[in-house]
């Protein structure tokens, strides 16, 4: 991403901290900037979360709660509600909140708010770290979520089986890496691990209740708290 002793450990979780902040002229440029972004797509299949604050639409989860997180600590307060927001769902970015007021004061909120006009007619929010230090951090960030590639090329070389194991939230045996995340977000951690069979990686998401084992880049097995894993 040598021998069969050497495990290497990768940190993938949605939001790593900075202490340093960014200035009012760059959160005006950086929201400008994101709203004249053409239209995205969704990378992740995403869960329906209404926020217990405000009149706000629906925040995108990749994980139910307790697993989802953002920027390290626990999701704000809210409820699961039905439906799935499939990969591959057109985004367009209409709104930026920064949780500070207009000259830099500090609010209750933890989380920067991307608000998205989807293209079923639905709205909905993507929550990032707050403590982002630069308009590239926010960037890469957001690019967790959307991409600028379609549909058909995000599901290039994905089966069928692959294709609705993804749009439900679920794995299936030997799915790509890609999809994995597609379906159930980025993980928190990989550690890989090459042996004589391979490449062999085992991911786990926040909260520690998903987990999965890939070999060369295919899944072999994974666990999660619901039946959307392989493993009971």
């Amino acid at each position: 991403m040598r021998c069969a002793a050497l495990a290497l450990a990768v940190t993938g979780s949605l939001g790593c901290a900075s202490s340093s902040a960014l200035t009012p002229d760059e959160r005006g440029a950086l929201a400008r900037e994101a709203r004249a972004e053409g239209p995205r797509y969704l990378q992740v299949s995403a869960l329906r979360y209404h926020l217990l604050e405000g009149d706000q639409p629906p925040a995108l989860a990749p994980l139910p709660p307790p697993e989802w997180e953002v920027g390290g600590h626990p999701a704000p307060p809210g409820r699961l509600v039905a439906g799935i927001v499939p990969a591959g769902t057109a985004a367009r970015i209409v709104r930026v909140d920064f949780p500070v007021g207009t000259f830099g004061e500090k609010t209750t909120r933890r989380d920067t708010y991307v608000r998205l006009a989807l293209g079923n007619g639905e709205e909905a929010l993507l929550l990032l770290d707050a403590s982002l230090g630069s308009e590239a951090r926010f960037w890469d960030e957001l690019e967790r979520w959307l991409t600028p590639l379609t549909p058909s090329s995000l599901e290039e070389g994905w089966n069928d089986a692959v294709r609705a194991a993804v749009k439900e939230k679920r794995t299936v045996s030997e799915m790509p890496a890609d999809a994995v995340v597609a379906a159930w977000g980025y993980p928190r951690t990989r550690v890989v691990t090459f042996v004589p069979a391979g490449r062999h990686e085992s991911w786990t998401w926040p909260g520690g209740l998903s987990s999965a084992e890939l070999q060369n880049g295919r899944l072999v097995e994974s666990r999660a708290p619901d039946a959307s894993g392989t493993a009971p």
